[in-house]
């Protein structure tokens, strides 16, 4: 993880904008007085802002957020593991799968990126340890204790759901209890989660007027069949990023075959592929080493740990052995990853606006999370990609204008709507801008088009100077940064 240790994400920043404003005001909003729900996760914004309220920076709260929640991790694989692979002579098939999960990239890149997927897999494993538990000494209170974990992770992310319906499932084909004892046990685990989640709906639609968080509708509306070639094709690059993954998958197909499936394999296979269905279904991510994955490279690791209990003890901790020694490589071959470009130059650009430009002036602009973040909250932004805005986010009929808008989470925009709103300055494509003919996005491409906007608004270039230490953090770029923007010339 230290090789890696400036990594962070522009994703990231829109949450901390959320929290940093509900610290100041006691309001989680994005600007302020506009109720969106751009946040991907309640729970992490209302964490985030205790930790912040404590004193720690921002990107600090951030991580050491991450970095507990990986602790929790650890440790509740290390309870899955006893309960799948019970008995002393198993010790080192079990640590061994506390290694892959401990050593595995993902998981360390997304500790320092600043976002929440670590902290659902924590919950999510704390379910998971539960219910291995449940199914090798069936008591109730274990199923309480997963419902109130996958409940946390529900209120972690929304999409944390498909995991707990697939381990309902998994209770159903997988225990050995009366049908009736199954039935009610999947009741508990799946229920409570779901009533949960709909007390969160209602309260969300009290509040925004809006079923989901805005994230949903912006990253859902390419077509499907696109989206399952985006989504399988993700899957398919993962795997060298998760190698348990295809090994996990391999070793339980084979055993499938020879009809040795114990009921930890049913159930974990229940709740696995179910969550990956839901990948490919989504189209996968933008958002590099696989993000998507990481609250499923515990239950891979504990799939294949489950898989080879039929198998010999030596043929068993070989298995395990291959498959931590993967993530492993995996972890040593990868060069030290810098800070997301977005980020990155967001920043840049972020602490250029907080400097020269007005405050009070509204900004249009996609890198809706490094450059607000920093560019302080006296000026009110406008996100072209609709994550933060309700108007662009539920825009349906989305024309398919720009290479780029295949990117999951990048295909909403609107130029008439942007312009409708007269921003004061206006950003195209990335955080340092281009010109509006080389457009990366819909809201861009639609404002060329528009006669309104090539007189109303005027191209500026100027330079932006950075420091050496800000330089190192990111990709090499020329210092100082070309910075292209549009500004408002029509009263």
């Amino acid at each position: 993880m230290s090789k890696h240790s400036v990594y962070f994400h522009d994703d990231a920043y829109i949450t901390l904008r959320y929290a940093r404003t509900f610290v100041e005001t006691g309001l989680i909003q994005w600007n302020p007085g506009e109720w969106a729900e751009g946040y991907t996760s309640f729970l992490h914004v209302v964490v985030l802002s205790w930790f912040m309220r404590l004193g720690f920076t921002a990107i600090a709260a951030a991580q050491l957020v991450n970095a507990i929640a990986a602790f929790v991790l650890l440790v509740m694989t290390a309870v899955s593991a006893h309960a799948v692979l019970p008995g002393r002579e198993n010790w080192l098939g079990r640590a061994l799968t506390v290694l892959t999960v401990a050593s595995s990239t993902p998981i360390a890149l997304w500790v320092l990126g600043g976002l929440e997927a670590v902290v659902v897999a924590a919950f999510l494993a704390s379910g998971l340890a539960a219910l291995l538990t449940y199914l090798r000494w069936p008591h109730f209170g274990l199923l309480v204790l997963a419902a109130l974990a996958y409940s946390l992770a529900v209120l972690t992310r929304l999409d944390a759901s498909v995991f707990i319906a697939g381990s309902g499932l998994g209770l159903l084909v997988a225990s050995s209890e009366a049908r009736r004892t199954r039935l009610i046990a999947a009741v508990i685990v799946v229920g409570i989660p779901a009533a949960v989640s709909f007390i969160q709906m209602g309260i969300r639609w009290q509040i925004y007027g809006e079923l989901f968080p805005l994230t949903f509708y912006a990253k859902t509306d390419l077509p499907l069949s696109e989206k399952l070639v985006n989504g399988i094709g993700y899957l398919g690059r993962v795997m060298i990023l998760v190698p348990t993954l295809g090994i996990a998958l391999v070793v339980a197909g084979f055993m499938w075959r020879r009809a040795q499936l114990s009921m930890a394999v049913k159930f974990l296979l229940s709740a696995t592929i179910l969550q990956l269905l839901y990948i490919c279904w989504a189209g996968g991510d933008h958002m590099p080493w696989a993000r998507m994955l990481v609250p499923l490279i515990a239950p891979l690791a504990l799939l294949l740990l489950a898989s080879v209990s039929m198998m010999a003890l030596r043929t068993r901790n070989t298995v395990i052995a291959a498959s931590a020694l993967a993530a492993l490589v995996v972890a040593l071959a990868e060069p030290p990853k810098l800070r997301d470009r977005a980020a990155h130059f967001g920043e840049i650009i972020g602490h250029h606006i907080n400097s020269t430009w007005p405050e009070g002036i509204t900004i249009a602009l996609n890198t809706a999370g490094s450059t607000p973040f920093v560019a302080g909250q006296n000026r009110t932004f406008i996100d072209m990609l609709g994550l933060n805005d309700p108007i662009i986010a539920k825009r349906r009929n989305v024309p398919l204008l720009t290479e780029r808008q295949n990117w999951p989470g990048h295909a909403k925009g609107d130029g008439a709507y942007v312009l409708s709103r007269a921003p004061d300055r206006i950003i195209v494509g990335p955080a340092h801008g281009v010109d509006v003919s080389e457009a990366w996005f819909l809201s861009g491409k639609e404002l060329e088009l528009l006669p309104e906007f090539a007189r109303c608004y005027q191209r500026v270039v100027e330079p932006v100077y950075y420091s050496e230490e800000l330089a190192k953090l990111g990709d090499d770029a020329p210092n100082p940064l070309r910075f292209l923007y549009y500004t408002r010339v029509c009263p």
